[in-house]
This record gives C-alpha cells, structure tokens and sequence, in this order.
C-alpha cells in the first residue's frame, strides 16, 4: 500500500506568518516596513501579523518605530537570527508541549499513544532545522545567501518594496 504525501510535522499559523513576514523584513534590512503593508503583499490576515510582530519586538528580534518613516526592522543581522528563536518566541506559553498527535491531552510516558516515538522523532528533526535555519534563509535561499567578503552569485533576494 502506498501512503499518500502528506504533511504530518508543521509549525503553527502565527509561526508561519511570521516567518514569511520577517523574510520580507530580513531582505530590506535598511528599511522599517510596515506590518500591514507586509501582509497585505504576503496575503496573510492584517491583523495576526501584526500580533506576532508584536511578540516578537517584545522578544527582541525586531524593533517597532512610530510615527512617519515608521514600522519594523530587524534589531540584528539576518544570518544571526535562527527560526528557533523566531517559534520560541512566539510559542513562549508551551501550551503544545507534550500533547498526544492522536488525542487532545497529555502524552506522557504512562499515556503514551502507539505513535509517540514516531511524533518525537519528527519533533526534535524540526528543531533541528529550526535551529540550523537563518532568516537569511528564508530571505536568500540556502544557496544565494550572501557570504562575506563574496559578491552574490545567485539570484536577487526577493526584494519588498
């Protein structure tokens, strides 16, 4: 029997946006872009962007500017910020920690369901790409990202404008 392609291990929707956003953020660093211009251009919902960069100034990886010239930008380097940093700071609470991927409760090692192993196989192979991934990544791709003292070879990052 063959098993259909489909995706069992993913990151939550505040993850994803943010991730998408911050891609935005981490190709214009120069810049102080707005979070609802981003999500507009991205076709993520206004108002879930604009919490995770919230949470996420608050964590430190981007910094808020009011007023004209205004919104936000990355406080460090691209290829300094990993993905790690970016779920831990948006799934701060762990309130998805521990839970069975078969029921909603606890899975612990009296309750553990047949698939337990296997969901924590996957769990730590996601955090280990998390924590290898860079916003520059996302940003350049894993091949084009620019090295220093090296000019790109690759193509242009996706540029927001």
């Amino acid at each position: 029997m063959k098993i259909p392609d489909i995706q069992i291990v993913g990151l939550t929707a505040p993850i994803r946006h943010a991730l998408q956003g911050l891609a935005a953020l981490a190709a214009r660093p120069d810049l102080c872009l707005d979070a609802k211009r981003i999500a507009r251009r991205l076709r993520l919902p206004e108002d879930a962007l604009s919490k995770c960069f919230q949470r996420l100034a608050a964590g430190g990886i981007i910094e808020s500017r009011r007023g004209p010239g205004g919104g936000y930008r990355l406080v460090r380097t691209p290829k300094s910020v990993s993905l790690a940093e970016v779920a831990c700071a948006l799934e701060s609470d762990g309130s998805r920690a521990g839970r069975c991927v078969l029921q909603d409760r606890p899975c612990r090692d009296e309750t553990r369901c047949v698939l337990h192993h296997a969901a924590s196989m996957a769990d730590a192979r996601m955090k280990e790409a998390l924590a290898r991934l860079t916003l520059a990544d996302l940003a350049y791709g894993p091949r084009s990202r620019p090295r220093a003292g090296r000019r790109r070879t690759g193509p242009s990052p996706r540029r927001f404008r």
